[in-house]
């Protein structure tokens, strides 16, 4: 029988300290990792020299054509102003289907047609938003998936995976009478996945193996955490956040603040707090890596503007203040798997127990000790649910 992982019914009142221990735990536990990675040694003598700080920014969706080219361009402006940036999309198959031809999908253990976040709309949107991501593509952005249906996989079995993964090759990359369609980018280009509400099983890996993906980001980590590789897939977690001044608990996804802050519901006249304080959790995660072991820094957001904007503004604010730092790379998942490849174990342990000359902050300081942490005193970790991307929460 598959282990069940699902976010969305895991640590709903567990105490702080409880939380994040029993689900880093069961992190490792699903993925196969070593029983105890802390017996990884690093080089024997000296020390490794210091890393790049790793920057991924990325959204999960891919329906909203106005958001594709704001993002777009965003990106661009960036760039010239010389803090680049390249954004991995996590897409959903159904996105690519108009909603006249829904009966191409059939997720696992649902009828033909059927989907929790809807399908792509008329067919005179399909066309518009094969091109954004043409566009995107072109411009050095990431395409990963993100599945199709956003059901639940936490229970799915190897062969659900399977075909979960082979309807998406489909839906994306033909029309719905099967004709191919012409794209920048082939099946073979798409190697990195977010399991849908964070719900994964044992039978995702071996789905995730066969298919050559090399990256998985459905698993959620402490701040400081250095990507594992495990049975030929890279480990790239969101993490586990405290909210700036709140003591809320929250991942590094903006669905997960938008519930710790509202519970789910609009509260546009608060947008300025909201705003605040996640620019200000994103600034104290960046920095207690940029200054400490500098393990990658991983948010996800979607195409949505909960609370009058408040979370795509803090994305934005966030970017353009660490993007173009030194040693600072904003790239995308694909471009972190090549830095992975490239280290060996050895290295890759002294990254995880700080072995490097660290960066110095001002003041001579060489990492963020002694501002200390936050106590979580409330929250829980949730996963992406379908709210986070129904039609009308996408502007």
């Amino acid at each position: 029988m598959a282990r069940s992982h699902s976010l969305r019914s895991m640590f709903r009142r567990a105490p702080a300290a409880l939380a994040v221990f029993a689900l880093a735990a069961a992190s490792a536990a699903c993925s196969g990792a070593p029983v105890d990675e802390d017996e990884a040694e690093g080089t024997a003598s000296a020390v490794s020299e210091r890393p790049p700080q790793f920057v991924l920014l990325a959204f999960d969706g891919s329906k909203s054509l106005s958001f594709w080219n704001e993002s777009r361009e965003f990106a661009k402006q960036a760039t010239r102003a010389g803090k680049p940036i390249k954004f991995t999309y996590f897409i959903s198959g159904v996105y690519f289907q108009a909603d006249a031809d829904k009966g191409v999908y059939k997720g696992p253990g649902r009828s033909a047609g059927r989907s929790d976040i809807g399908f792509g709309g008329a067919a005179a949107d399909i066309a518009p938003r094969l091109e954004q991501v043409n566009l995107a593509v072109a411009e050095g952005h990431e395409m990963a998936s993100h599945a199709n249906g956003h059901f639940d996989g936490s229970s799915w079995s190897a062969a659900d995976w399977q075909s979960e993964f082979e309807q998406f090759d489909r839906l994306v990359f033909q029309g719905p009478d099967g004709s191919r369609r012409n794209m920048r980018f082939g099946p073979e280009d798409v190697v990195g996945f977010r399991a849908p509400l964070l719900g994964y099983s044992n039978g995702l890996w071996p789905t995730l193996k066969a298919k050559k993906f090399t990256y998985d980001t459905s698993k959620s980590a402490a701040p400081d955490y250095w990507p594992q590789k495990t049975d030929g897939t890279w480990n790239f977690p969101l993490a586990q956040l405290v909210i700036s001044g709140t003591g809320r608990r929250t991942l590094s996804m903006d669905y997960n603040f938008y519930v710790a802050d509202s519970r789910g519901e609009s509260d546009a006249a608060n947008k300025a707090k909201y705003k605040r304080q996640m620019v200000e959790t994103y600034r104290k995660y960046f920095e207690g890596n940029y200054y400490g072991n500098r393990a990658p820094v991983d948010i996800g957001h979607h195409f949505s503007k909960w609370n009058g904007g408040a979370y795509w503004e803090a994305m934005q604010e966030f970017a353009l203040e660490v993007c173009g730092k030194p040693e600072v790379k904003c790239v995308t998942y694909k471009e972190l798997v090549t830095f992975m490849e490239s280290r060996t174990s050895a290295q890759i342990a002294d990254y995880k127990n700080g072995a490097f000359p660290r960066m110095q902050r001002n003041g001579g300081q060489d990492s963020l000790d002694d501002l200390g942490d936050e106590p979580a005193t409330s929250g829980e970790y949730v996963g992406d649910l379908p709210g986070a991307h129904e039609d009308h929460d996408e502007e």
